[in-house]
């Protein structure tokens, strides 16, 4: 890290950066009731972000491989005054051969028991490209357009919510603000990809930086439209592989179709799993917006030429998975089921549609599936806890209006995990929902505005 430390600890092959825990413990606490958000320094902090997004940007298998250290430095520099006073606690996580990609935890000791986590909010984003994509601006430059409308890659998912928890931090240490529980904000890198070991909130709770929120409220901070979100489902990414004959177009009977058989094959596997995994009463009392899919989402084919008959065809896609289904039973099922269509094809029992899975001399089509990775579950958030009735109230008091909750098959990493520790997770953010993962990005200053006060309350209130 470029930012000057007054010490520096390496443990267990961890590159942690380490500041003193030290200060008064909130002598001079000034009323949590008194902070609202200071938008030249949200501003500040979000534009000098976006301007980074195009090192932020996280896929992997198109050559992008974020360097999150470069958000975290933003951070580290805005709290530097309060990180040397000893008013807030910093450690940059991250193993060995990954110190480009820093989890950032900080903590504001409280003056009583117990503790809450604000966690989830991220450092990298997906990929944008204003030409293919048709955004109307630079996605990666913060945008200030009419009515506090904030345009740019990562304003909603999620350096919004960074910049947010960024200024939170330093108006409790500048006003001398200690909550009654201990705070802990965890800013996380890859959170856009799947896991990979060293990296992210994983990483994290492998070296122990979650356990004092076992049992306490952790609010994750990477959705929208406020909420609560109730729920959220579980995903696993997956690959079929088809091999099929190929030749000349004008000879199909010496040629299996690979792309054809794929798609046919795409299409009886979803029929299969959505005959399944139907909706069910638990999604709606929970308010899901979807209920579980699976879908092809890539398609690759080495072929250029329309009149060759592709042989190889590689489809990857996922599962969204609502919470009331198990996330290893699925995969099991559904790995069985390709297992069975390709066994139906070696016996000749092709399903009705198909299209040609043998040659006239008695070739045939093949199929490989498997999963890549081991998935994230969902979780459905408990209905009955302290922390959503807090959620609830903080939203009530600083939106004036009852909050809308709703559940979504976007995933989450860990959260199940928490929820298993007996954290009493619940789930929110602010932005606009409709621009997730979309072109266009954008969110309105107001949102951010109210967002913070949620925050402010929900210290005040726990």
């Amino acid at each position: 890290m470029k930012h000057s430390t007054p010490g520096r600890s390496s443990r267990l092959g961890v590159v942690v950066f380490m500041y003193p825990l030290a200060g008064h413990l909130g002598s001079n606490r000034a009323p949590m009731t008194a902070l609202a958000l200071r938008e030249d320094r949200f501003l500040d902090v979000l534009r000098r972000l976006i301007a980074l997004t195009p090192r932020l940007q996280n896929n992997p298998s198109a050559g992008m491989v974020p360097q999150e250290r470069l958000a975290a430095q933003v951070v580290l520099d805005t709290l530097a005054p309060h990180i040397a006073s000893g008013f807030i606690h910093a450690e940059s996580l991250a193993s060995p051969g990954n110190e480009s990609r820093p989890s950032l935890v900080l903590t504001v000791k409280g003056t009583g028991e117990g503790a809450v986590g604000f966690v989830g909010a991220h450092f990298d984003v997906v990929p944008a490209d204003r030409q293919s994509e048709g955004w109307e601006h630079d996605p990666f430059t913060l945008w200030e357009g009419p009515d506090g409308l904030l345009y740019g890659r990562g304003v909603t998912d999620c350096l919004g919510h960074v910049a947010v928890a960024t200024d939170l931090l330093a108006q409790l240490a500048e006003t001398g603000t200690r909550p009654r529980r201990t705070l802990k904000v965890v800013l996380i890198a890859n959170e856009e990809s799947s896991d990979l070991p060293g990296l992210g909130l994983g990483y994290v709770a492998e070296q122990g930086r979650l356990k004092d929120l076992s049992g306490q409220p952790v609010y994750w901070l990477d959705s929208a439209n406020f909420g609560p979100t109730l729920g959220t489902g579980g995903i696993s990414q997956w690959e079929l592989k088809v091999t099929g004959v190929g030749g000349h177009s004008g000879m199909p009977q010496n040629c299996v179709n690979a792309l054809e058989l794929a798609m046919a094959t795409s299409l009886e596997l979803a029929r299969w799993f959505h005959a399944h995994y139907p909706p069910s009463e638990d999604e709606k009392r929970w308010g899901f917006l979807a209920t579980s899919s699976l879908k092809a989402t890539v398609v690759e084919a080495a072929n250029t030429k329309e009149t060759k008959i592709p042989a190889d065809v590689t489809l990857r896609g996922d599962i969204r998975l609502t919470p009331f289904h198990d996330l290893a039973e699925v995969r099991r099922a559904t790995e069985a089921f390709v297992r069975e269509l390709d066994a139906r094809l070696e016996r000749g029992d092709v399903p009705a549609g198909f299209p040609r899975t043998r040659t006239a001399d008695g070739k045939r089509g093949t199929l490989s599936f498997h999963f890549q990775g081991s998935g994230t579950e969902g979780i459905a958030c408990r209905l009955d806890s302290p922390g959503l009735h807090a959620l609830k109230d903080a939203m009530k008091a600083v939106r004036g209006v009852d909050a809308q909750p709703f559940s979504l098959t976007g995933s989450l990493p860990l959260v199940r995990d928490l929820q298993r520790q007996g954290c009493d997770v619940q789930i929110t953010g602010f932005g606009e929902m409709k621009y997730y993962h979309a072109p266009n990005e954008q969110a309105h200053l107001g949102d951010f505005r109210q967002g913070f006060s949620i925050l402010r309350e929900l210290l005040e209130r726990l």
